[in-house]
């Protein structure tokens, strides 16, 4: 069970992970020593999936964003193989869930351009070759973007 300084702790890494072990245990009004023994078992216990870099998708070149919907024609075992493996692969698929509703999956791509993305819908249709439907929807701008969980609703 996470109590005050766990949740106080996740928080705090959530928006600076590069937090040293001094300013992390000020933060969080624990002793470097609890802080570090707490950190070792939310890894330990999986709370903490991982620390990553987020990179500045723009700088690198990339400018589109979509989210894409896919619809099968038939739910054969080679035909989802095809499609998780060319899920899983595509580098541009940045997330891709299974879903209710209207279609099958919903996908966050991002590409350079729209040429890319062409390009890119056009591969998996020709990889996959069983989708009904494919739409895309282009981001026109980020209104809110966030890897934090909301912790406050933890407690």
């Amino acid at each position: 069970m996470l109590d005050q300084f766990d949740i106080k702790l996740l928080a705090a890494l959530q928006q600076n992970s590069e937090m040293t072990q001094g300013e992390l245990s000020q933060k969080v009004n624990l002793s470097a020593t609890q802080c570090a023994r707490r950190l070792e078992r939310l890894r330990k216990e999986q709370y903490i999936q991982s620390v990553v870099a987020i990179l500045n998708p723009a700088k690198l070149g990339f400018s589109v964003v979509a989210h894409t919907l896919v619809s099968l024609r038939a739910h054969t075992e080679g035909g989802n193989e095809r499609l998780h493996r060319f899920i899983e692969t595509a580098p541009e698929i940045l997330e891709c869930y299974s879903q209710t509703g209207d279609a099958d999956f919903l996908m966050k791509v991002m590409t350079r351009d729209l040429d890319h993305l062409s390009q890119f819908l056009e591969r998996m249709i020709r990889v996959t070759d069983n989708l009904a439907s494919v739409k895309s929807s282009i981001v026109l701008k980020t209104i809110k973007k966030t890897t934090a969980l909301p912790l406050q609703i933890v407690t």
